[in-house]
């Protein structure tokens, strides 16, 4: 029931990756039995009737990839729509560059700052971009535009992802070592196998988790991802420059 509060984005960008890092400790609840133990089995009833356990996991996520995202766009220069944007950065291609800002400025109605301004007030130069990029990003709808939202829903799933490794390492590892554990002091004490098929494979999967979430999550697939949203909402801005211009070309024409 939970699971049907959260909206697409936020079940493919902030709950899957969630999921996947405590993936572990479902590994070892399995494993050890844990969820036969009344008061567990109690906690998480209660936690799933009230259909709060993936909305927290989605919020928890949603804030480690806010603290990734700030720091990754910091070494970046700024959002990749504000550094295409910037006439102060370098470009590839001058005249896709000029588009852009012509439709962005006509979209969001708020005029972009000039070399000049850029070059006397960087950090309001790149306030006023990000204000004009984000009226533009309002104006866009699934409905319409649905490979940016595609796109932004993949970029929020690797900056999520990115942003929960080091989290996630730390649940592999500990899930790891506490059957380990349980392996050499508690099992003996219970009368229980030491070395089994299910203790083995708890640990191996913990194990490859572990490894995962350092392969995995990288600046370069969440850079890729950024670039890739960035370009698809400033085609959106030209998309929707067109559409307001196109009534205004039919008038003068039947005129």
């Amino acid at each position: 029931m939970s699971v049907l509060i959260l909206d697409d984005y936020e079940r493919r960008a902030r709950l899957v990756p969630g999921l996947l890092a405590i993936l572990p400790f479902v590994v070892l609840f399995a494993v050890l039995g844990l969820r036969q133990i009344p008061a567990i089995s109690y906690v998480l009833g209660i936690l799933a009737v009230a259909g709060v356990g993936p909305v927290v996991i989605a919020g928890v996520v949603r804030n480690f990839g806010k603290g990734a995202e700030r720091r990754l766009w910091k070494s970046w220069g700024g959002p990749p729509t504000t550094t295409w944007l910037r006439l102060d950065s370098p470009t590839e291609n001058e005249v896709q560059r000029t588009m852009w800002r012509k439709a962005v400025e006509a979209v969001s109605g708020v005029p972009l700052p000039s070399l000049r301004a850029e070059r006397r007030d960087a950090v309001k130069a790149d306030t006023v971009i990000e204000t004009a990029v984000t009226r533009v990003r309002r104006k866009t709808g699934e409905e319409k535009f649905p490979f940016l939202f595609n796109e932004n829903r993949n970029y929020g799933y690797e900056r999520n992802l990115y942003g929960v490794r080091w989290a996630a390492r730390g649940v592999s590892l500990l899930s790891a070592l506490a059957l380990a554990g349980y392996m050499a002091w508690v099992a003996p004490l219970v009368h229980r196998p030491q070395v089994s098929a299910g203790n083995l494979f708890g640990i191996v999967a913990c194990l490859i988790c572990f490894v995962a979430w350092f392969i995995l999550p990288s600046k370069k697939r969440v850079k890729d991802a950024a670039d890739r949203y960035a370009n698809e909402l400033l085609h959106a801005a030209v998309t929707l420059q067109e559409e307001s211009e196109a009534p205004d070309q039919n008038a003068s024409t039947a005129s």
